[in-house]
């Protein structure tokens, strides 16, 4: 029988999987709560005290925060079930929890900037509301975390290997010169 399987490689180790050279670094992060709220998003924004969301490349910071998916669709990063219940909510809002299918990278150091140039085609002068773009071929959702040499990218789970085979393919990360 035809084994498809054989023809990929298999996901790295991510707990352990490190990319990583002098002007940036790679890794998953693991263990981050995931929560796509669909609806009145300003509503549930302002129950649970998130302030406003994050579009693309923009500065998001702390445990808790809300990033722009759609125009009526964020995802609430840090929160878990405790903090608020899968299912639609009166106030307007569905919540739907979306951890086990987002993958979430992390890229790190003054690199960070090289890799936005050869990932994706937006200028990160006027970036936009929506961080869900166009990164490295496949939708992403692309922001700062912390400060402006830390990007994270939630991928689907099931392209993350693929994701993570075109970052080890960089000459960013591969050893070849930066900006080649």
């Amino acid at each position: 029988m035809l084994d498809n399987s054989r023809k990929w490689r298999p996901e790295p180790d991510w707990a352990r999987a490190v990319l990583a050279a002098p002007s940036l670094s790679v890794r998953a992060v693991a263990g981050l709560p995931q929560r796509l709220v669909s609806g009145d998003i300003g509503g549930f924004l302002a129950r649970y005290g998130l302030g406003s969301d994050v579009g693309a490349l923009a500065l998001a910071s702390g445990g808790r925060y809300a990033v722009r998916m759609a125009r009526d669709r964020l995802l609430a990063v840090g929160m878990t079930a405790q903090d608020c219940a899968d299912g639609w909510h009166v106030e307007g809002y569905g919540v739907t929890t979306v951890g086990a299918g987002l993958r979430v990278l992390e890229a790190r150091g003054p690199g960070v900037r090289d890799l936005i140039a050869r990932a994706t085609t937006i200028d990160p002068a006027d970036p936009g509301p929506c961080a869900a773009l166009q990164f490295c071929g496949m939708t992403c959702s692309v922001y700062f975390h912390g400060d402006l040499q830390t990007l994270r990218i939630h991928v689907d789970r099931g392209l993350a290997a693929y994701l993570w085979e075109w970052l080890e393919c960089q000459p960013l990360l591969s050893g070849g010169a930066a900006g080649a």
